[in-house]
């Protein structure tokens, strides 16, 4: 009994935090045959029960340490102003709110993926890049900063609604603050638990609707500009998608939770990315996964975690194309710069959907103001148009221009099904 318990614990020491035999870097997942070229290897089948039996260990032998030891710093360091005289009460997109927050996310962010960037297309940590003869290019580096930070931004925007609903009384939560309160330690205990398992299936979701034929025209090809992928790639979206992204807090909002649960979902949805796009194979973070997403667009739209959804709705690759197995050659991705103007149907679109939140967000901050009263039937008009504006002016733009998109994958009936979850 002893020796399967030390067995055990040795195991979880060796793979902490999602390591390989105690080992970071210069070390591929257990399922790579390092003899064959980056990304040729087999991703094991992915099931249901694998991942509700991994589920119990998300905290430990995942990335996800880490990002919920970030979460609880900041949570704890930096807490949030939830009284009635503090920044967040004055409304719902203050300015006193974001000179105060988004500097913090901006460093947590930039910090952590830019360790990423410099530690594996800087100095080399790991060996083992998806593109051998890949090209550094500073303006692709240069253009997914940009839309990134554009991200940080909106959820900013999103930390400050919430903050703002919390401290005029607007939205109940639960003050997890004491920790003698067995009810806020419970409430805490299941945010860290809970959220990281709710991204998996959320992200799975959300993405695969922005892989529909107007929002991945309009929308999702920004992010897809990047085919060959490094960690600054992975917050690079368009602000329609950050916001279908950030969409993740919805529990905040439908259940009584505490704060810390959106500040962990922030965390988490900020941070992951960056290491899941690192464009290398051999690092305790390595994504295959979500690269053969990128390389080949309709497949894989899961996390690596949750990659059971993409078997159930037939859009699973384990490996390789027959033509890159033996290495995959370079591509230009020459969208992903700052230097060519954006087309008429890009600029058009982005002022289409910026119109539709803007809309919301100034007849929000009238009322928090007090400049006039909140009319329910108005609220309610002006949530649907922000919520679906965007999509109805992808398909506006998409059915005028006659762009082109992502076309689902899976039979008749798995798109009908997956098409009723998302409605």
């Amino acid at each position: 009994g002893l020796r399967r318990v030390f067995t055990m614990l040795s195991t979880l020491i060796r793979g902490f935090a999602g390591a390989t035999d105690g080992r970071f870097y210069r070390v591929s997942p257990s399922f790579v045959d390092s003899a064959l070229p980056p990304g040729a290897s087999v991703i094991p089948r992915p099931t249901f029960a694998a991942w509700l039996r991994a589920g119990p260990l998300v905290l430990i032998n995942t990335p996800n340490t880490i990002w919920a030891l970030i979460a609880v710093c900041m949570f704890e360091c930096v807490p949030y102003d939830l009284s009635r005289t503090g920044p967040a009460a004055s409304a719902p997109l203050s300015a006193a709110f974001f000179a105060a927050r988004l500097p913090l996310w901006l460093g947590v962010w930039l910090g952590y993926t830019l360790w990423w960037h410099a530690t594996l297309h800087w100095f080399g940590f790991a060996e083992r890049p998806f593109v051998a003869a890949r090209e550094y290019r500073p303006g692709r580096v240069a253009h997914n900063l940009v839309w990134s930070v554009s991200g940080v931004v909106i959820w900013t925007g999103f930390e400050n609604v919430f903050a703002y609903l919390w401290a005029t009384g607007r939205l109940a939560y639960v003050d997890e603050t004491a920790w003698s309160s067995r009810r806020g330690a419970l409430h805490f205990c299941a945010a860290l638990l809970l959220v990281p398992l709710w991204r998996d299936v959320h992200f799975f979701f959300a993405h695969r609707m922005l892989h529909f034929n107007a929002l991945y025209a309009q929308v999702h090809s920004l992010h897809h500009r990047n085919t060959d992928v490094e960690p600054f790639s992975g917050l690079c979206m368009h602000p329609v998608e950050h916001l279908y992204y950030f969409a993740c807090a919805l529990p905040s909002l439908l259940l009584l939770t505490t704060p810390f649960a959106l500040l962990w979902n922030g965390v988490h949805l900020l941070l992951s990315p960056g290491a899941s796009h690192s464009g290398f194979e051999d690092h305790w973070q390595a994504d295959a996964y979500h690269y053969f997403h990128h390389r080949y667009v309709s497949c894989n739209y899961a996390g690596t975690n949750a990659g059971f959804l993409d078997v159930w709705f037939g859009s699973f690759v384990d490996t390789l194309k027959p033509t890159d197995q033996k290495g995959c050659k370079p591509r230009p991705d020459a969208k992903a710069t700052l230097t060519r103007p954006p087309s008429l149907e890009f600029a058009a679109y982005l002022a289409l959907s910026a119109g539709c939140v803007l809309a919301w967000a100034v007849a929000a901050s009238d009322v928090a103001a007090g400049a006039h009263a909140a009319a329910p039937r108005l609220a309610a008009h002006l949530a649907v148009l922000a919520g679906f504006g965007p999509v109805a002016a992808a398909s506006a733009v998409t059915g005028i221009t006659r762009s082109g998109g992502g076309a689902p994958r899976g039979g008749p009936l798995k798109t009908g099904l997956l098409l009723a979850f998302l409605g």
